[in-house]
């Protein structure tokens, strides 16, 4: 039979589950720093000093509200278990009492506890079911079970006290860390107001620095400003003088005094020079932002014509393009002759763009500054795809031009080239690299020539034993490490930028590794895989890094030059949609050959046409933009269009292939 709880125990429990405060069982129950516990809501409403601090009834220890309340104080774990207990153990008192339980095989009373199977057994149990296992009565089992139960919970217990010290170290934690935190928090507030002080007193010297010069000069201009009034009146007194003569005298008193009078005028106006009333002081002040320290936040600066006629443009770039807008800006820095960055008031600066070769009408311009960059200028405007030279005036004062390339704008109605680098033969593949080394595919010249930055030839490949020979190369791809891949009749070869040939895949055929007039080639920024066109195979092989085969693939854009379209594919190869099968009108392509994406600044799709001799420009969803070029030999105009390329500035490389040429927009 169960015990009855005893009612002792339970008022015991009542009291331990009632709130100091309300009298009544906790609601919602938080725990102070002092380990004592009360309702969430008898602490909000407990009085709180001018410092946010609260006293706990109990023990009168001082707690610091914290910012979001009482709701922020720990909650009451053990009074919330406790009073699941108390429920529990009231509605197990409530429960009607047992009848004596009976065997559910033989009706009979369970009398017995069969040890072997742990379970209440009746009399026929014991000699059908049960027997040769250890059973005994159940008050003798119970008996001895008990004492196993005990030994048992001697380990709860142990557990439970450890526990509870557990608990106890944890609010010692609790409360060393809060007030700890407090503590810097004041710490932090006492810094940062010394810190305040310091900046104070460092803007109120700036002030009266500032103050002072502001003075000083406008003290030597009021000094002119007085003499040229005290000029001014004498001059008006003359004035007003002989024209009073003029009217009120005879003829004959004013040819009388027609010499004195003269001679006055004469005299005062070679005392008054006009050219010392010239201003001699200028706001040619500016705050130097140089933060050596909290005491040093700058200085007031004042730079003479001199001075400023020694400044340069230090540098231009940067740029970002609003193709739409048909605006691009960049940013430009101006050094003093101290070497430091010049960082005047923007009212002082004046920047133009004039387009080189166009006339020498100004393009004006917009300039801002960024509080993170002193000294940097951001300029924007809406130019030409050209070079330009820049030119920049401080306080009036014009600094030494520089020129200024800007890349391709596809949304202009008139599209210019930068340049044009001749004397190639049948160039067809471009590709450049991060540090604007460019290589050309020569498809005459079964040779690879490679340009610096600057434009110029520094080395052809495919002449030595080095690298081998090509047999008319086309596509061209610079790899992450710096390698040059080229398609080369059957096969793929892999050099370096020396010449050197690293790795050769490939020959004639439709399997594996086996190419038809491979062509086009592009590499994965993500994956390092190789795409390859499979010129007469129809097909996109996809190689490794290493060059091993992976997967006959769809890339992203293919050109499919005898459809006189574009395809565009999933990564995994799924067709997704084409563009550049009008019949009629704009954006109707011919004879697709090359690709290139804008990726640094539009993602427009740039696509050269073999039968038009131009180049189209469409969005990445296949909307026609625009198009620049005909058929012609000038400077902007192709023959044959081939291979694209776009640097890492946004400037566009054409191999006009007919013209043998290299074209950058």
């Amino acid at each position: 039979m169960a015990a009855q709880p005893s009612s002792c125990g339970l008022l015991k429990l009542e009291e331990q589950l009632t709130c100091p405060i309300c009298l009544e069982h906790y609601t919602n129950p938080k725990t102070l720093p002092c380990l004592h516990s009360f309702c969430q809501h008898c602490l909000e409403e407990l009085p709180l000093d001018k410092t946010n601090y609260l006293t706990c009834p109990t023990c009168r220890h001082r707690t610091k509200l914290p910012e979001d309340g009482a709701a922020a104080f720990p909650v009451a774990f053990t009074l919330n278990n406790l009073q699941e207990m108390r429920n529990l153990i009231k509605y197990a008192a409530n429960l009607p009492k047992p009848q004596e339980a009976l065997c559910i095989d033989h009706g009979k009373p369970l009398e017995f506890f069969c040890e072997t199977c742990d379970t209440i057994i009746c009399s026929h149990c014991s000699v059908r079911n049960h027997k040769y296992h250890e059973c005994d009565l159940i008050t003798d089992s119970y008996t001895k079970n008990c004492q196993k139960l005990r030994e048992c919970l001697s380990s709860v217990k142990e557990k439970k006290e450890l526990l509870r010290k557990s608990l106890l170290t944890l609010a010692e934690s609790q409360c060393e860390i809060k007030e700890r935190g407090e503590g810097i928090l004041e710490d932090i507030h006492e810094m940062v107001e010394e810190m305040v002080s310091v900046l104070r007193q460092s803007e109120r010297k700036l002030i009266e620095q500032a103050k002072r010069v502001t003075n000083t000069k406008l003290e030597v201009l009021a000094g002119q400003a007085k003499s040229a009034e005290m000029s001014l009146s004498l001059l008006k007194q003359v004035e007003n003088y002989v024209e009073r003569s003029l009217k009120t005298k005879s003829p004959q008193q004013v040819l009388n005094a027609k010499k004195q009078l003269m001679e006055s005028m004469s005299d005062i106006t070679k005392r008054v020079n006009v050219e010392d009333l010239h201003p001699k002081e200028k706001a040619n002040f500016v705050l130097s932002k140089n933060i050596k320290s909290l005491h040093h936040i700058g200085d007031i600066v004042t730079y003479s014509s001199t001075a400023l006629q020694q400044c340069k443009v230090k540098k231009v770039g940067h740029f970002e393009r609003f193709p739409k807008q048909k605006k691009v800006s960049f940013s430009l820095s101006i050094e003093a002759p101290d070497s430091s960055l010049l960082s005047v008031p923007l009212f002082s600066v004046r920047c133009s763009l004039v387009p080189v070769g166009k006339g020498d009408q100004p393009i004006q311009t917009a300039i801002t500054t960024t509080t993170t960059d002193p000294g940097v200028y951001r300029i924007q405007c809406n130019p030409s795809s050209s070079t330009h030279t820049v030119k920049v005036q401080i306080c009036n004062i014009q600094l030494e031009d520089t020129s200024l390339v800007i890349p391709i704008n596809p949304y202009l109605d008139n599209i210019t080239p930068v340049c044009a680098l001749t004397g190639l033969n049948l160039p067809v593949g471009v590709a450049v690299a991060d540090d604007n080394h460019v290589i050309i595919t020569e498809f005459s010249g079964n040779s690879i020539t490679i340009l610096n930055g600057e434009g110029k030839k520094v080395k052809s490949l495919g002449g030595d034993k080095k690298c081998g020979k090509f047999s008319s190369p086309r596509g061209v791809a610079i790899t992450s490490d710096k390698l040059i891949l080229v398609s080369d009749n059957h096969k793929i070869q892999k050099i370096s930028i020396d010449g050197n040939l690293i790795a050769s895949v490939g020959e004639k055929g439709s399997g594996p590794l086996q190419f038809n007039t491979p062509a086009g080639i592009a590499i994965s920024p993500i994956t390092g895989q190789v795409y390859i066109a499979d010129h007469f195979n129809h097909r996109i092989q996809v190689l490794n890094s290493d060059l091993t085969f992976s997967h006959f693939q769809g890339l992203v854009y293919v050109a499919d030059l005898d459809n006189n379209r574009i395809q565009k594919f999933s990564p995994d190869g799924n067709f997704l949609a084409q563009f550049g099968i009008k019949k009629f009108g704009p954006g109707r392509l011919s004879i697709p050959y090359g690709i290139a994406i804008d990726t640094a600044a539009t993602g427009l799709v740039y696509v050269s046409e073999h039968g038009n001799n131009r180049i189209s420009v469409f969005t990445s969803d296949g909307v026609f933009v625009n198009s620049f070029g005909r058929k012609g030999s000038n400077i902007d105009q192709f023959a044959c269009p081939t291979g694209l390329a776009f640097d890492k500035d946004g400037f566009l490389y054409v191999c006009d292939c007919s013209n043998q040429r290299l074209i950058i927009y």
